[in-house]
């Protein structure tokens, strides 16, 4: 078989499931049965670096759906979320943490399974549904608006515009005149809480999955009381149906980063009970085992499946397996491997075969196109723009060798004079680069002749902590494309 004849996929699994809905049948990889505890344990968080293969998850239960007369799945995508709308709806500005926005949460999170019922499911005979979704659309909820519409409509509440309408409705459903906005939607609230309680679903299992969360790192004010309040909201609304026996259930996919700026101790718990953490550094066959699905996906039988990368790649570089050299230009992640792939791919169409020279070809291209642009993707929120855009001038200058806090601030002092970084914004840069594993600490054991120098990266021991006083070294894949040794 060239090259071009094998089926890889795309970077993004929504994608996929749009486009390729076999790979969710004959080559997705879970051999933790991450998908069947998100189905039917109590635990609703997926967490992962970006890029480990969260929404490839999300993906798969939407197979599943699509070939189950019971299950229904709904993703909740948050990508273009006005945050900045939203944000108008906090409760008190004396509130912080998971409370300040929980009670906005909790409205359109119910109210969007509600939609899933009436306007999906064709529960139009609901007697109980039928009322509240009349009594939301006297109040100015439609439910065939998007959640962009109920988050207007909420900030409008919140402030006092045009809720009279809101009001005279209220008023007339639960015989009392709300005076506040945590009134008015805590109360409606628990009436769809109740009667979610008591529908008859006939076996059938709703799930709704939040993804698309990285938009929020755009939004500076009050990011981790909205991330805190979700989080607590989906927690909250899991634990009624559970008590009510309802088989309806809210999943988030979160990175792992975003979730670990997040600091509540009542949080803390929720996330330790309730979340999946997904990492490769111990599945280094398990990450194979996903390009050999690949393999038998394009038309490969079990047993040319597995000698296939041997096939295609020399079979040794440099005293190692190719496999084990060229994962070394990654973080350990699917989308790393499989887009590797994809670049031998349009660089060597018609190949059958690698020579080494062309494997090196390859990964220089994926390092100037792929690794150092999704470097520079994921520290986008978390930085300064303009900083980012210099990360890789900074980490040319500083070439391959090992490099302390000094020389690398006083490279960002060059690169982005006008922005006048001090050693601790340095700190925080190389703390996101080290917890993505961009950038690994080197350490030094012994001494004299008996001295042995260790790279540790994140990626590869997810218990390791920085320290400034130690040494750093930039990832080898950012190396290749940025032209040094």
């Amino acid at each position: 078989m060239q090259l071009q004849d094998y089926e890889f996929g795309f970077a993004d699994a929504t994608k996929e499931y749009s486009r390729i809905p076999q790979i969710f049948e004959i080559a997705f990889c879970d051999k933790h049965n991450i998908t069947d505890k998100l189905l039917n344990s109590y635990q609703f968080l997926l967490v992962g670096r970006k890029g480990v293969g969260k929404s490839a998850y999300s993906s798969k239960i939407q197979w599943l759906s699509d070939n189950s007369d019971n299950l229904y799945s709904f993703p909740m995508n948050l990508n273009d979320f006005e945050f900045s709308t939203f944000a108008k709806t906090g409760v008190d500005e004396d509130i912080v943490g998971t409370q300040k926005y929980k009670t906005s949460w909790d409205f359109l999170l119910l109210f969007t399974i509600f939609k899933i019922l009436f306007n999906d499911m064709q529960m139009t005979e609901n007697q109980g549904i039928t009322d509240i979704l009349s009594l939301l659309d006297t109040m100015g909820f439609s439910i065939d608006s998007g959640y962009k519409n109920d988050i207007t409509k909420l900030s409008k509440i919140k402030i006092g515009a045009g809720i009279a309408k809101f009001d005279v409705a209220f008023e007339k459903e639960f015989h009392v005149k709300p005076q506040t906005y945590i009134e008015r939607i805590s109360i409606i609230n628990e009436k769809m809480l109740n009667i979610l309680s008591n529908i008859y679903l006939n076996e059938r299992e709703i799930f709704i999955i939040i993804d698309g969360m990285d938009d929020i790192l755009r939004y500076k004010k009050n990011r981790m009381e909205i991330i805190a309040s979700l989080v607590r909201s989906a927690d909250y609304i899991n634990e009624k149906m559970i008590v009510s026996k309802k088989k309806i259930k809210i999943i988030m996919l979160l990175r792992e980063d975003i979730i670990s700026m997040v600091n509540d101790p009542d949080l803390n718990k929720i996330i330790q009970d309730g979340s999946i953490y997904i990492s490769w550094d111990k599945k280094i066959a398990e990450l194979k085992e996903i390009v050999e699905r690949r393999f038998i996906l394009s038309g490969l039988n079990d047993v040319d499946a597995k000698n296939c990368w041997d096939n295609i790649f020399p079979k040794r570089i440099k005293n190692k397996s190719s496999w084990d050299y060229i994962l070394e230009y990654t973080l350990y992640k699917p989308r790393d491997i499989l887009q590797f792939m994809k670049f031998c791919q349009s660089e060597y169409p018609t190949n059958e075969t690698l020579s080494l020279s062309e494997t090196q070809n390859v990964l220089k291209v994926y390092s100037n196109k792929y690794f150092i642009e999704e470097m520079k993707n994921e520290l986008a929120g978390l930085v300064d723009d303009e900083i980012i855009s210099s990360i890789p001038s900074v980490f040319r200058k500083l070439g391959g060798r090992a490099f302390q806090l000094s020389d690398i601030t006083n490279s960002f002092e060059q690169q982005v004079p006008h922005k006048k970084i001090t050693a601790n914004d340095t700190k925080t840069i190389l703390t996101y680069l080290f917890d993505a594993g961009y950038i690994g600490q080197l350490i030094e054991m012994g001494k004299g002749k008996n001295q042995k120098k260790v790279v540790t990266f994140k990626y590869r021991n997810p218990t390791a902590r920085i320290d400034f006083y130690q040494r750093f070294m930039t990832h080898k894949g950012l190396h290749s494309g940025l032209g040094v040794r």
